[in-house]
Order: structure tokens, then sequence, then C-alpha cells
């Protein structure tokens, strides 16, 4: 089909689709799903289960190890990592990508299942969490009371607020953290009940068997059925004290003869606070199909109608991830005008001619419209790595519409052409070429489509992208760009165009003595064409040796403007001492200026949907959310201000360990940390010490900082050992004893208290506070024998004091203990071979293993997936090329372009400060294509004008003259569209300003090596198949 004709000829159905094209492409902006980040993470199920009064290594022994060891029959499941606290077990199965989140959280729910009736009884029923972007809070609001008692906000929150927050469209959970949830506290008196005889069990089995609503069947009386229903309920904690509990020769025994019944609240275990201030949090969940910023603005939709019902209730918004999203999207978009406004001007300094620069700006923002609706067709969204792909494509999608316009004024100017003939001959002489040079883009893109894991995760949606907006290009430049050239090409602004020439006359002298300068070079390469191919393997070579000091990382570190200090206290330490020790570090932020909120959460309260980024915490343990002002507002960077804040904490006493991370502090959101050294084995004893070794050895090693354990053995145990001969003798064994010991010092749940219009509130039984203080106090707890014989713990058991690890932590069924840390003003690849080289000179035991884990793996597994993606481009690429040229020669010839890049790369990253990552290694793959187009152009006019009878230098001589100007033209276009994220104009370029700056190094480099190379390896190889053929 002839696509210029046919567009000409029919100018008002082609304008009718550039109008649908527009429609339809402003309708994909305002209507994309807009996110920070699409879902990178590897499919994660955490499973949940808290197990009251355990130390961490009862914790692993009795639930976690026989959860991990069924979670390991599971299909797909590829890591089991297990954290045992105090109280608390933390088991996390990644799955392989592939795997459907949602089914493997019902193949670990069946799991649970099946050894359910094996797991220690006391313990909570386990919460099965799925892990993905949507499990993170988009918004977390902080309440407080105005006169009111954070008790109150509290059941306002848990039983009206929330309620009407969890109606909101978009809306998947909501979550309330913080203050104090109303408990009924039947604080035994354990001397009085010892007096009674009467065992702790008894008191609970008491209040359970008379607080009751149970059916009682049906009953038919004349015609009429009724259904008999037994309510025995208890609303008021006063009405308690009257129950019996036992009788006493013939006497009852009320419950307050032996306990004070209180109205009291659940035993702190957290604490929220917002600016410094105590206060309620409600974290907001979104659905995973939901837009980030609508949901987000219809809760504060809702807010503030809340706000008029609950007068006396503030509402605070404490983190709002719109704020930033909404950010990234406008900058982006912002960052995309400015990348066409620069390319429109170079093609201005080129073309000179103001219709033909007119028809060439055009068309990038029909392109890009094009590109946002099939984008929307295809159910992507707005986020941070497809708009790094829009602004991409401006330098690549203007090079189709370059080479039409500029051929078309060719045939019309040069041939004398009328515009019509122009436009069509014009379009249709290159169109072949115009395919081929397109498709080599799309074809280095397709390997990305097929990568599994993180690298397609992050890239696949870049690449879909630009293939997108390169199809987009192509049509535009075969349908669009000859009807508008037609329709304006023939028009002359002659007074403007003498300004615009007369203005960038400069600029055209230069690129014409340039021009010049590269005939003269190409003549003197030409004479030398061996010392010439020596000279650019010379330079190869030397890029690799450059690319090797600038080092590698996964992906570079980006200012988002929210960091969080993790901060631990030494085990052992009380909730009310590690609140006085984190009210410090509030202090800290308080006087920085470019802090507008943080929050503080200590401690963890079972029930959420979102575990944290830090995982389930202790009392020891505090979690900091820090937000700054936007990054154009302040003159720190946010590592700067982490910088400073490290070195004040430092200073603060009680403080075992402390981490500061800034929001995409690692790649993938499932790694810890950059730094990750994994030491396995069996004795916690043996870890510790190796892990001591170890932070000696890297806390010498410049670049490492922020190092820390992920567990130490200090903290305080307290161990019973029971005399099984003199239990035995009183009818008890360990299991029983141990059960009424945990009984007295943690409590019983033994029913709830109704309320009406309000969740019900638990009735907890335990001794009171003056009878579980001390050691005495716990030698001193009533063991009830088969007998009825009350006796105290001492009679039965010896304690002993002790200290043990604060967590156990394992992996794939082996004991692990893990060393942290960030890398600081060194590349992440050098940092951690030193590190390599210290661990080898280590004398590891038998059974034991050390190995850096953590970002290292990230890097080797995408270099690696990458690489092939790298291997199979080019092979893509030659066997178009064969296609095109219909030779085996020939493309070979073009391929020489691709190592030419890699002194532009090296330098460009060297320059800039930046090391080799994904993003950039993206880049080197898209300048497969970008480069190769030019071998194209070079090629395809040297063989049509050598079949015209022209002679081989002068083809050469003259393809180098004539398509230099071309050339350069689109080479400059290309650098002028990425340099907006290059340069990291917007918000959040940080992670993919590598790939431009890759790009253009390349493109720059590839570009002006290209237009000597090329010709140079062209003459060699026709000169040995010439010998080959006439030997």
């Amino acid at each position: 089909m002839n696509w210029p004709a046919f567009s000409i000829k029919h100018k008002y159905t082609i304008f009718a689709l550039v109008l649908a094209v527009i429609i339809f492409g402003l309708y994909a902006k305002e209507n994309m799903k807009e996110e920070l980040f699409p879902e990178t993470a590897p499919p994660l199920v955490n499973v949940i289960t808290a197990y009251p009064g355990a130390s961490p290594a009862d914790v692993a022994k009795n639930l976690s190890q026989p959860l991990e060891e069924e979670f390991t029959t599971i299909d797909g499941a590829k890591t089991i990592k297990s954290s045992s606290q105090n109280g608390l077990s933390i088991v996390k199965i990644e799955f392989h990508y592939g795997k459907d989140v949602d089914e493997a959280a019902v193949d670990v729910q069946n799991a649970i299942a099946r050894i359910r009736k094996d797991l220690p009884t006391g313990i909570a029923e386990p919460q099965v969490m799925k892990f993905s972007s949507s499990n993170r809070p988009v918004l977390t609001l902080g309440l407080s009371g105005k006169g009111k008692e954070l008790t109150e906000i509290r059941r306002l929150a848990d039983n009206e607020i929330k309620d009407r927050l969890q109606l909101t469209q978009g809306v998947a959970a909501v979550d309330v953290i913080g203050g104090h949830k109303r408990q009924v506290n039947v604080l035994l008196d354990r001397s009085r009940l010892a007096s009674f005889n009467i065992p702790l069990e008894k008191v609970v089995g008491a209040i359970k068997n008379t607080n009751i609503t149970d059916p009682g069947g049906n009953l038919i009386q004349s015609e009429k059925e009724y259904t008999v229903r037994f309510t025995q309920e208890t609303g008021d904690p006063a009405a308690l004290g009257d129950l019996i509990i036992d009788n006493r020769g013939g006497k009852p025994v009320y419950l307050r003869d032996v306990a004070t019944i209180q109205d009291g609240t659940v035993e702190n275990r957290s604490a929220y606070r917002l600016k410094g201030e105590h206060s309620i949090a409600i974290q907001i969940l979104k659905k995973d199909d939901a837009n980030t910023v609508e949901v987000i603005d219809r809760v504060k939709d809702k807010l503030e109608e809340m706000k008029k019902d609950y007068p006396d209730v503030t509402f605070a918004v404490a983190e709002d991830d719109s704020i930033f999203t909404k950010q990234v999207v406008d900058n982006m978009s912002e960052t995309t005008r400015d990348a066409l406004i620069l390319t429109a001007l170079i093609v201005l300094l080129f073309l000179v001619t103001i219709n033909e620069s007119i028809v060439v700006a055009l068309s990038m923002p029909l392109s890009l419209l094009c590109t946002l609706g099939m984008m929307l067709a295809a159910g992507m969204s707005l986020n941070l790595i497809t708009l790094s792909a829009l602004i991409l494509s401006v330098g690549i999608v203007v090079d189709d519409a370059i080479v039409v316009v500029e051929n078309i004024m060719r045939h019309c100017h040069d041939l004398g052409k009328d515009i019509k003939s122009a436009a069509i001959d014009g379009t249709n002489e290159i169109m072949l070429a115009n395919v081929a040079g397109t498709s080599t883009i799309i074809i280095v893109l397709i390997p990305l489509l097929f990568v599994t894991g993180f690298v397609g995760r992050v890239f696949g949606p870049m690449a879909m992208t630009l293939i997108f907006a390169m199809i987009s290009s192509l049509l535009v430049s075969l349908t669009i760009i000859p009807l508008l050239t037609f329709l304006l090409g023939g028009k002359r602004w002659e007074r403007g165009e003498r300004v615009v020439a007369m203005v960038i006359s400069p600029f055209t002298r230069v690129v014409d003595k340039l021009r010049d300068f590269y005939v003269r070079i190409l003549g003197i390469a030409m004479k030398a064409r061996f010392i010439t191919v020596l000279v650019a393997a010379g330079i190869f070579i030397l890029s690799l040796r450059l690319l090797g000091i600038v080092g590698m990382e996964v992906l570079p570190k980006m200012d988002a403007g929210t960091f969080f200090i993790s901060i631990q206290t030494f085990p052992g330490t009380s909730l009310e001492k590690t609140s006085e020790v984190v009210g410090h570090v509030e202090e800290l932020l308080n006087k920085e200026k470019n802090v507008t909120s943080y929050s503080t959460q200590i401690g963890y309260e079972p029930g959420g949907h979102y575990l944290g980024d830090n995982g389930a915490m202790g009392v020891s343990q505090a979690f900091v959310s820090v937000t700054l002002n936007s990054r154009k507002e302040r003159q720190e960077t946010i590592w700067q201000i982490e910088d400073r804040l490290r070195a004040e904490i430092e200073k603060i006493p009680d403080i075992e360990t402390f981490v500061i991370k800034e929001t995409g502090g690692t790649a993938k959101s499932t790694t810890v940390a950059p730094i990750d050294i994994k030491i396995s084995g069996e004795d916690s004893e043996i870890l510790n010490h190796l892990a001591e070794q170890v932070m000696e050895k890297v806390k010498g090693i410049p670049g490492a900082v922020n190092l820390y354990k992920s567990w130490s053995l200090n903290t305080p145990e307290i161990n019973v050992v029971v005399h099984e001969e003199r239990a035995t003798r009183l009818g008890l064994y360990p299991a029983n004893v141990a059960q009424e010991v945990f009984a007295g010092l943690e409590g019983m749940k033994a029913s709830e208290l109704q309320v009406v219009y309000a969740k019900n509130s638990d009735i907890k039984v335990r001794y009171r506070e003056q009878d579980r203080q001390s050691l005495g106090d716990l030698l001193s707890v009533n063991i009830t024998s088969p007998m009825g014989i009350s006796i105290p713990l001492r009679a039965v058991a010896t304690v002993e004091t002790s200290k043990g690890p604060n967590v156990v932590t394992g992996e794939n069924l082996q004991r692990t203990i893990n060393i942290y840390g960030y890398t600081l003003d060194r590349p992440f690849s050098h940092v951690i071979k030193d590190i390599q080289k210290e661990l080898d000179g280590m004398e590891i035991p038998e059974g034991y293993s050390v190995q850096i884990v953590g970002e290292n793996a990230d890097l080797k597994e995408s270099a690696g997936d990458l690489g092939k993606s790298l291997v199979m481009a080019v092979i893509g690429v030659y066997l178009l090329l064969v296609a095109q040229f219909r030779s085996f020669l020939h493309p070979v010839t073009i391929m020489f372009t691709i190592p030419m890049v890699f002194i532009g790369v090296a330098l460009a990253l060297m320059l800039t400060g930046k090391s080799v990552s994904m993003s950039a290694f993206l880049g080197v793959i898209l300048l497969v294509g970008t480069v190769v187009r030019n071998g194209i152009v070079l090629i395809d006019y040297i063989r049509k004008a050598r079949e015209t009878g022209m002679d081989r230098g002068t083809a050469i001589t003259e393809s180098v003259k004539i398509r230099f100007r071309p050339i350069m033209m689109t080479a400059m276009s290309n650098v002028a569209g990425m340099f907006p994220l290059a340069a990291e104009w917007a918000l959040g370029s940080e992670r993919f300003s590598p790939l431009a700056t890759t790009v253009i190094g390349g493109i720059l480099t590839g570009t002006l090596l290209t237009l000597v190379l090329i010709p140079v390896i062209y003459s060699l190889f026709d000169d040995a198949f010439n010998l080959f053929l006439n030997p």
C-alpha cells in the first residue's frame, strides 16, 4: 500500500484519525491509573503468630520451625525465612515470580490447617498476610482528642471511624494502631487464692461458663415454633464481682473475695505518636487496581465530613503517598514538555525552515498521545518507570519524522519535484529503511518483555512503552508527515526564516566545518585502515576498563523526600524507657527545618494488614517515619540530612543500634539493606561470634556504613527447671507447671464483656501487678496438684538467670544471623569486592557458611538477565539486517558500531559520578538499536551510490558528506530529548537518569566514531570479499 499517497488523497480521513488520536490520548492521560511504582516485589506471604509469654528460642523451636517445615512442601516456594521474637513468630515465604499471590496465600493457609493441631496451645490464630505494594498504607492519619482520652478516641476509631472509611471506593482495608483498647482485667490476689485453695483455671472456667450466649434448640407449642436461647451475658464489669467461683464449708466464694475487677485497658505493648504527641493512627490500604491519588482524595473528602461529625477529634495527615505520586507525575509531565521543546529547537537549528520544523515538532506530541492511548488499551499505568520511558521516547520518536521530512525536502529542492510528488516519492524511497531502523529499536526491546523476575517487572513496562512509542512514530512518519509536508512544505515564511537563518548562521557554519573536518579525517583513516581499526579496538578496551572503575549497583538511590529511622534499644528495655529514648530523636527532628512531618511507632500491635518495613517489633524497638519538603524546595539532599542526623543520634545513650533508610534505599522492596552478609549454622553462640568477627572486618572498609547485626545475645531470660521427681510425686508434669505459671503471669482470656453497638471487650484473668514483679513472686506462683493441693513453684522448681538472643532467625530450615549495612560515597560493587576479600581470609567452622546476599545477589541476577537480553538484542538486529540487505557481510559491518558506544557510556558515567546499574545496562541495550540506525543509513547510501556506477571511494566520501547533517540532527535531537531525564529535572528521576546519561554518551561517541569506522570496515570487508571471489 502507498501510505503517503493514501494520506494525501484522503486527507480528511487522516485528519479525523488525528483528532481521534488526540482525544483518546488526552482521555488516557486523565484516566490512567497513577502510582509511584508498578508491583516489582516477588509474590510474598507473611505468617504472623502471637505466642504470648514465650521466649525467642521457644517460639523458634515450638512454632516457627514446624511452620517452616510444612511450608517447604508448598509448590513454588523459593525462600522461607523466619524471625522468632518474644511472644511472636514471623515466617516469610517468598515465591518464584509468576506465582499468583492469592493462590500462594491459600496454599499457606492450607499448610497451616494441616498442622494446626500440632502447634502449641495458647498461640493466637496465625495471620496470613499477602505482601504487595497494595499492602502498604497509602495514607496514615493521626487522631487526637480535644479534651478526650486516647481510650475514648480509640473506641471511636475502632467502632465508628474505621467502618466509615472502609466503605470508601477503592479502600481495601483500614487498620487502627495506638492508644488503649478496653479490657476488663480480673486481678487475682495470689495469697487470697491460695487461702481458699482455688486454682486460677477454676476462676477462668467460672467466668467462661457463666457468661454465655448459647442455643437451646427449638420448642413447638400450640402450632408455634420457638427458638430457645441462653443469654447469661455480662455487660457490667462490676457485676463480675458477684460471680460465685467456688463453695467452702457451704459458703459461696465470690470473685470479689479473691480479685479486683478493673474496667481498664489492654497492657500496653505499643505506642504511636505524631510529631511527638500521643495519637491514634489509622492506616488506609488501597485495592490492587485502585488509583492511589483518587483513593486518597476520596478518603480526604470523607475526612471533611467526619470533622463535622466529630468536632472533639483532631484529624491530621501523617503520611500521604499521593503527594509524592502527584509531584512525580506532574514533574515528569513537565519534563516531557521540556524535552519536546528542546528537541524542536534542535530540529529548527538544523532545518532552518520554519514549516519543516513545525511538521517535525507536531509529530512528537501526536506520537506521544498515540502511545498513551496504546498504554491505556494495554492496561498500563502512569508511574515513574513508564513516565521515564515517555521522556526517553521524545528523543527517539523524532528520528523517523526528521528522516522523512529531510528526504522529502531533498526530492523537492535538489531533484526539482513539486511538493506533492516529493512528499510521496521521498517517503516511499526511505520507507523500507525507515521501517528497518525503527524495527531495530523494537527488536532490542522485545527480549525484555520475556524476562521474568525483578528485571522483567521493572523494565518490561518501560520496554512496552518505548515499543508503543516507536510504532506510533513510524505510523505518524508514514502518514501524517507526508500530508503535513504537502500542506505546509510549499509555503515559505521568508521573513521569519531569514531571521532564523541569521540567528543560527554561526551554528550552521560550525556544522559545515565539522562535516568538512570529518571528511578530511575519513580520508586519513581510509589511507591507514588497519591502524584505524586498531585504534578503535584500543578505545573499546579502554572503555571496558573505565566501566570497571565506575563500579556497579542495582539501581541508583532516589530522593523521594521520606526516610525511616529504625531504633533498637538494649534488649529488656521497657516500653516507657524506649519511648523516652525515642523522644530524644524526635527532638532532633523538631529542629530540622526541612522536616514537615514525622510519626513514631513503638512496639507492635498485632492484627493489622501491614507488617511494616522493619517487621513486627518488640517494646525495645521503634520506627520513625520522616517526611521532608520537596527536593526542589531545599538546599540539601536527603542523604546530607540523613548523615547529619546519623551523627547526632550516635550521641544518644541507651541505643544499641539504629538504621536510617530512605524510601527506595534498596532496589527491591523485599531486600532489607544493600549490604547483607548471611551467616548460617546451628549454634547461636557460634553464629554470634562469627558475626562479631565479620563486623570487625567490615567496619574498616571504606564506604561501608551503618552496619548492624540482625540479633544479639544479650536478652535477659529466667530459666525455670522443674524437678521431675518432686513434681511427679504430686501428680504434676513440667507442662502443667508451665501452663499455670503462664496463666498467672501473662493471663488468660476468660470471656468477653458484651457491649451494645460496639465491639466486645475481652475479660482477662491474671495475678495482680504486685504479685508478678520479682523473682520471689515467680517462685511463689501457686501450682495446683490433681489432688487439689496448692503449692508454690519453689517447691517443685528452681530458677536461674541467663542471656539469650533477642531474635532467632532462620532461612530454609537453617539458623542464621545477618550483618546489614549501607554504602556511602563509593560504588557498591567496589565495597562488596573488598568485603569478599575480607571474608575469604576467615576461618569458618565446619557446618557453618558465610555469604554475601542482599543486593549483591540481586545485582548478579539482574546482570545475568540483562546480559542475556543484550545478546538476544544483538542477534535479533543482525538477523533483521541480513533480511534487509540480503547479505551476511554488510550487517557485520554495521554491527561494528555497537562497540563504539562503550567509550561514550564510560565517559558519561564517570563525568556524572554514576555507576553501571540496571538503568545504564538498559541504555546500552537501547543504544544497540539506536546507533545501528546510523550505520544502516550510511551503508544503504553507499550501496545505492555504487549501483549507479559511482566508485567505492567517492561513494563513501559522498555518503558522509550527504548523510552527515541528518545523522547529526537525529543524534542531537536524541540528546536534547533525553537531557531533562539525564539532568534529573523531575522528582524521582534519579532512578533512571543513568539510562538517559548512557544513551547520550553512547550516541555522541557512537555517532562520531561511526562516521569514520563504518566506511573503513566496509572497505576492508569489500576488499576481502573481492579477494575471496577473485583470488
